[in-house]
């Protein structure tokens, strides 16, 4: 495969995860919009920050990469053991485990949130209604109490190194 290849997907990716990141951001500034929008497009931002960064610093495969929506986990935890962030921590290691914690578990719940990642253990996402017993649950009017970290200072934290991923993307590696 050609490094140009993989520089333009993964610039396209980083792109398309900014524009998915703003309308996040717009919704949840919004009164009345059932959660499972706001969730959809931190979703959406989340993975394709990770696609980005892989393919610009790792040996990630385009193909692969492209039809699969899992990786935000693996991203975040390779983006809070980077060079740069990791050394931020310096004498600071039980603070970097904790947050490289809490990141995971919030990583992994925005990660379920695409319906084709675990859709027989965890089935609640933000696009698609699902089976719950014998009823169906419609995801605009779920709660999704799983992610209800992310109003808490740990979450607030999280989004914030998203956010960070996106605005030193041109700065920050996973090198």
């Amino acid at each position: 495969m050609s490094e140009n290849r993989r520089s333009n997907y993964a610039a396209a990716f980083y792109r398309q995860a900014q524009s998915d990141w703003e309308v996040y951001l717009r919704l949840t500034q919004m009164l009345d919009v059932p959660r499972c929008h706001e969730l959809h497009y931190l979703q959406m931002a989340c993975e394709k920050l990770a696609k980005a960064y892989r393919l610009r610093d790792l040996d990630a495969d385009v193909d692969d990469l492209a039809t699969k929506h899992a990786g935000f986990m693996k991203f975040i935890n390779a983006f809070l053991r980077s060079p740069r962030l990791f050394s931020e921590y310096k004498g600071k290691l039980s603070a970097h485990q904790a947050i490289c914690k809490s990141a995971a578990a919030l990583a992994r719940g925005i990660e379920k949130l695409a319906p084709a990642i675990d859709k027989l253990h965890s089935p609640a996402n933000a696009e698609y209604p699902w089976e719950s017993g014998d009823r169906v649950v419609v995801p605009c009017e779920y709660g999704y109490p799983d992610l209800s970290l992310l109003n808490a200072p740990g979450g607030r934290a999280f989004l914030k190194l998203v956010e960070r991923a996106l605005r030193e993307y041109e700065i920050l590696t996973l090198r």
